[in-house]
């Protein structure tokens, strides 16, 4: 049996790029001889994100790896035939038999940084290292407890910290013995009396039988400590709520308790930990001299465009696999009713390649304004997911209260049912990512790929894209879909193709006859010959 993780991050927020890497686990997960782990480092639902991508991941196991230090991930990587890294802006080393990374734009990893991250990393980044590798040390790499399933923050815990769990969290306690899990009810939940359930069973032998029970009820603000005397699988149930309930939070995940590793450990090693836990992680994962890259055998990007920046960033060859589009699921049929609907997609967020929504919805509103008998009737739909960050949620926040009194509803985190209706009765597709950006000085601000406007294509909506990065491989203008430069030639075309000034009839079919270029056939077949090309080659890196 050949065993292969797909490591990313980010799995738990299902946008474009899980889509791409949760493609790969189902695929790979159908070959007999694959043994297929996903791997991240936050708590997630393997059965809601295949509701989301509309995949199945049913032959697919998970697994939760808080990154740590480079020798925990070592010890991570090095158990596969093959890792795969797919997590954007990754600088992990692997070391697994054959490794690949999926880049899906060579981004410069100090994108982001303001003058204090630069000045924390030009004076604290050795110190940092060290740090976390003297607690390796002390903590025989982080190994005693493995996080099976159902803490939203391992990392935190790991480091002895409180994280919450969704309500059934389950651990593997080591042969150290004389675990203690700190169980608490937090002051800010919303229950003043809190049902938990603390139970053990046997790692060998009979793994149905408990050794261990514990039940208690904990009043708001009040923590347990629940002694487990042997190496046991570990499963903590509690009564959960969603902080949104309360109507203060945007915070909708569903939390149950919160528990804190309280384990024997000397005074110095609990310090230690503590302060790793205030270390921000930037200092020990940021790559010197990308040398990190000379572990994998081979990298693929995602278009020509992350193939000519892969080359001009890191001077490395890469083999494109373009991403999988289910071309089949947004197919337009004979009974589609097209409605004066405009149609947006893409994550909702304020950095990086930003969609700019904010402005596609400034510039409906002003069409409206200055068109109103043409724009009559005219719905412009802003849809895609948003993660629990307040930075997120206020770039939300901030599009909504503009579209107060116009016909402009931001969908966010719907379901891929919802979203396929979307793309069904939608006229038009907008696509404005990198738009005022300069793409020789942030290449990275544009996208990458488009997996949207290929979505939008073998939808038959009518695609008003912005001319720059990937988009350039997937629309041939005025065949298939349409350029614009500016928000002044977006508004232009979109009202041409309102008044019947374009042909959209054969726009439509040329789209939907050149989608399938990209459809999740072709994807497989290119997919697994790579996969096996990489299997039966020599290791170089």
């Amino acid at each position: 049996m050949i065993k292969i993780a797909i490591y990313d991050r980010y799995l738990s927020t299902a946008g474009g790029g899980e889509r791409y890497s949760c493609k790969m686990a189902e695929i790979l997960s159908s070959v007999d001889g694959y043994a297929v782990e996903l791997v991240t480092d936050l708590h997630c639902d393997l059965d809601s994100i295949s509701q989301k991508l509309n995949l199945d991941l049913s032959k697919v196991s998970l697994k939760i790896f808080p990154y740590i230090s480079d020798d925990y991930a070592r010890r991570l990587t090095k158990e596969y035939d093959l890792f795969i890294n797919t997590t954007y802006l990754s600088a992990l080393s692997a070391h697994g038999k054959k490794n690949i990374y999926l880049c899906y734009f060579p981004t410069p990893f100090d994108v982001d940084f303001r003058f204090i991250h630069r000045f924390l990393l030009m004076f604290f980044r050795l110190p940092a290292i060290w740090l976390f590798k003297l607690a390796g040390r002390m903590t025989g790499g982080f190994t005693e407890i493995k996080i099976q399933e159902g803490i939203y923050e391992p990392k935190r815990f790991i480091l002895r910290r409180g994280s919450w769990t969704n309500g059934r969290a389950v651990l593997e306690i080591g042969d150290g013995g004389g675990f203690a899990a700190g169980i608490k009810n937090p002051a800010q939940s919303l229950l003043d009396i809190m049902d938990i359930k603390v139970e053990a069973y046997p790692l060998e032998g009979d793994s149905q039988k408990s050794i261990f029970t514990y039940e208690a009820k904990i009043l708001k603000g009040e923590k347990k400590t629940v002694k487990i005397p042997e190496a046991a699988r570990v499963i903590i149930t509690s009564d959960t709520f969603a902080p949104s309930d309360g109507g203060a939070s945007a915070d909708s995940r569903t939390l149950g308790a919160a528990i804190y590793n309280e384990g024997r450990a000397n005074p110095f090693k609990k310090a230690m930990l503590k302060i790793l836990g205030y270390i921000p992680l930037f200092l020990v994962t940021y790559p010197k001299n990308n040398e990190f890259l000379d572990s994998y055998n081979k990298i693929i990007s995602i278009s020509k465009y992350s193939d000519f920046w892969v080359k001009r960033y890191w001077n490395r060859q890469s083999t494109i696999l373009f991403p999988p589009v289910d071309t089949k699921s947004f197919a337009d049929g004979p009974d589609t009713v097209r409605e004066k609907a405009i149609l947006s997609v893409g994550r909702f967020f304020p950095e990086h390649h930003n969609k700019k929504q904010y402005e596609l919805a400034a510039t409906f509103i002003k069409m409206r304004e200055r068109y109103p008998e043409d724009m009559k009737g005219y719905r412009l739909y802003l849809a895609g997911g948003v993660a629990d960050r307040p930075e997120h949620i206020e770039y939300v926040e901030k599009i909504k209260k503009m579209a107060e009194g116009h016909p402009i509803e931001v969908m966010v985190n719907i379901s891929f049912k919802e979203l396929a209706g979307l793309f069904k009765k939608a006229l038009i597709f907008w696509h404005a990512a990198g738009l005022g950006e300069d793409e020789q000085m942030h290449p990275e601000k544009f996208e990458h790929f488009g997996i949207t406007t290929v979505e939008a294509m073998s939808a038959g909506c009518i695609s008003v894209v912005i001319n720059k990065g990937g988009q350039k491989e997937i629309i041939k203008d005025g065949i298939d879909g349409f350029f614009f430069e500016d928000l002044e030639e977006l508004s232009k075309i979109t009202l041409d193709i309102i008044k019947g000034g374009r042909d959209c009839g054969s726009i439509r079919k040329n789209a939907v006859r050149g989608c399938h270029r990209f459809s999740n056939d072709r994807f497989k077949e290119d997919l697994l010959l790579i996969i096996r090309d990489t299997l039966n080659s020599k290791r170089t890196g």
